[in-house]
C-alpha cells in the first residue's frame, strides 16, 4: 500500500537559518532602550517606533536568507520586498520625531553595512566569519537607532554601536570553537588555549579598549564590568576538558552574557562619562 498522504508544502520562517547572531538584535534594542532612559529620553513614540524596527528585524534577515533557495525563494524576496516598504514607513515616521540629520547618518551607515553583507556572502559565504561579523555590525545599529529616537543625541549615544559590536562580535569566534570542539575528541591545554586564541584576544582587546576610554573620559567606567562578564565566559570554557558542549547551553549562556551586557552597557554610557 502506498502513502498518498500528500506532504506539507515548506512555509518560509520568521528567523533565519543562520540565526545565532541574529537574535542578538534583542541586545542591540534593549542597549540603546537602557541608554536613551537612562540619559534621560521620554520619547514613548519614538520608543514605539523602534521596537517596530527591531519586530520586523528577525522576519527580514530570515527572507534574505532564503533568497537562493530553491522553492522558497519567490515569497523569500516578497516578503523582503514588503518588510523594506514597511522599514521605509517607519523610515519617515523616525525622521518625523526630529533629528533628521543623525537618523539619515544611521540611514547610510546602514546600507552601506547591507552592501558590505551582501558582498560577502557573495564571497565568502553566509556561513563565513566575515560575512557573521558584518551581519553583527548591522545588528549593533539598532542600538544608536533605538537611544536617538528615545533620547536624541545624548551622552554617549555614538558610542552604543561600538560597544555592542565588541561584545556581540566576539560570540562569533567564541561559538565556532565551541562547536568545533564536538568532534575534536580530548585535546590538551595548550591546545585549547591556542585554538580558541582568536576569540580569547578578542575579549582583552575588547575589554581595554573601553578602560582606555573610560580613563579617557569618554565612557563611564560600568562599560569596563560590562565586558568582563564575557571575558571570563570566554576564557574559563574555551580553557575548560570538554569533549561535546551542548549547543542549547552555549545558546542559554549567551542569551544571559549578552542581556547582562546590554543592560549594564546601556545604564553606563546613559550615565556617561564621569
Amino acid at each position: 500500500m502506498t502513502n498518498d498522504k500528500p506532504r506539507r508544502a515548506r512555509k518560509l520562517p520568521m528567523v533565519p537559518r543562520e540565526h545565532g547572531a541574529s537574535f542578538m538584535s534583542v541586545h542591540a534594542w534593549l542597549l540603546g532602550l537602557v541608554g536613551g532612559l537612562v540619559a534621560g529620553g521620554r520619547d514613548w513614540a519614538g520608543l514605539a517606533i523602534s521596537l517596530g524596527f527591531a519586530a520586523l528585524f528577525l522576519p527580514l534577515a530570515a527572507a534574505a536568507s532564503f533568497w537562493s533557495h530553491k522553492s522558497l525563494g519567490a515569497p523569500a524576496r516578497r516578503r523582503t520586498a514588503i518588510l523594506l516598504a514597511a522599514y521605509a514607513a517607519l523610515g519617515v515616521a523616525a525622521l518625523g520625531r526630529g533629528h533628521v540629520g543623525n537618523l539619515l547618518s544611521l540611514g547610510a551607515a546602514t546600507v552601506g553595512v547591507g552592501l558590505a553583507y551582501v558582498g560577502a556572502r557573495a564571497w565568502k559565504g553566509p556561513r563565513s566569519i566575515l560575512a557573521e561579523l558584518v551581519a553583527i555590525a548591522g545588528i549593533t545599529l539598532l542600538a544608536p537607532l533605538t537611544w536617538i529616537l528615545i533620547a536624541g543625541p545624548a551622552r554617549a549615544w555614538t558610542l552604543s554601536a561600538l560597544a555592542a559590536f565588541l561584545a556581540f562580535g566576539g560570540t562569533v569566534p567564541y561559538v565556532r570553537e565551541r562547536v568545533a570542539r564536538r568532534t575534536l575528541g580530548e585535546i590538551g591545554a595548550r591546545e585549547r588555549l591556542s585554538r580558541g586564541a582568536v576569540a580569547i584576544v578578542w575579549q582583552i582587546v575588547s575589554v581595554a579598549a573601553a578602560a582606555v576610554g573610560a580613563i579617557a573620559g569618554l565612557a563611564h567606567p560600568l562599560l569596563v564590568v560590562a565586558l568582563v562578564p564575557g571575558a571570563v565566559k570566554t576564557v574559563a570554557a574555551l580553557g575548560a576538558r570538554e569533549t561535546r558542549p551542548p549547543i542549547r547551553h552555549i545558546g542559554y549562556i549567551e542569551t544571559a552574557v549578552s542581556t547582562a551586557f546590554a543592560i549594564l552597557a546601556g545604564w553606563g554610557l546613559g550615565l556617561g562619562p564621569i
